[in-house]
């Protein structure tokens, strides 16, 4: 059962809610982040996110058999979680679902290696379980981060992959990584989200004033 839904404390956001991409962005770059969603300037794009935007919309297709044949999914692919957290407005988008369990899996590509301390520290994971505790009212367990790894080359793929020009390719591994989730921690990502959105509030209200 979803959580009661709180006050927005005042909380004024330009997008009107709090995204993990936005509030990555404000906590590592935030002249990047004016520009981009208090200015409108074009967002960053490269190779490597059009090619994982491109690896996510075939697994949602369910696409990804031939080419990632061990790939791990679950009931309910690119799952929506729109709830407040302590009155913020957020919105998060899993990669699967599995509403049996409460559980969900997050892909990542990129040819930098993950292990399981990068997974411990990728606060992304546990935005995810807090949007699912206010979703359904109960802490998730786990999820599972799965690595596809990439590389960046030619490829014997070449009908499938000709978009990218053969500059980045899967190279057929995956890496599964069991991330186990603790309250103390998902209190503490509560309290970050309401930083994080106080934040931006109060310097989106000021870039407006200034107008």
């Amino acid at each position: 059962m979803e959580q009661k839904q709180q006050d927005h404390h005042n909380i004024v956001l330009p997008k009107h809610h709090l995204s993990w991409s936005a509030m990555n962005s404000w906590m590592t770059n935030p002249a990047r982040f004016r520009r981009e969603y208090f200015e409108g300037a074009p967002r960053l794009d490269t190779k490597y996110l059009r090619f994982g935007k491109g690896i996510a919309k075939m697994i949602e297709e369910g696409k990804h058999r031939q080419i990632l044949p061990g790939l791990p999914v679950y009931q309910i692919p690119e799952y929506e979680i729109r709830v407040n957290v302590l009155g913020v407005p957020i919105l998060s988008y899993l990669d699967n679902y599995d509403p049996e369990r409460n559980v969900f899996l997050e892909y990542k590509t990129g040819i930098q290696p993950w292990d399981m301390a990068r997974v411990i520290k990728h606060d992304q994971l546990l935005m995810y379980a807090v949007a699912l505790k206010y979703k359904t009212g109960k802490m998730p367990k786990f999820c599972d981060l799965v690595w596809i790894k990439t590389k960046v080359g030619g490829t014997e793929q070449r009908d499938f992959w000709h978009d990218n020009e053969g500059e980045v390719n899967c190279t057929g591994e995956i890496v599964s990584f069991h991330r186990e989730f603790q309250e103390p921690e998902i209190e503490r990502m509560e309290k970050q989200i309401l930083k994080v959105a106080t934040e931006i509030s109060d310097a989106y209200i000021k870039f407006i004033n200034e107008i």
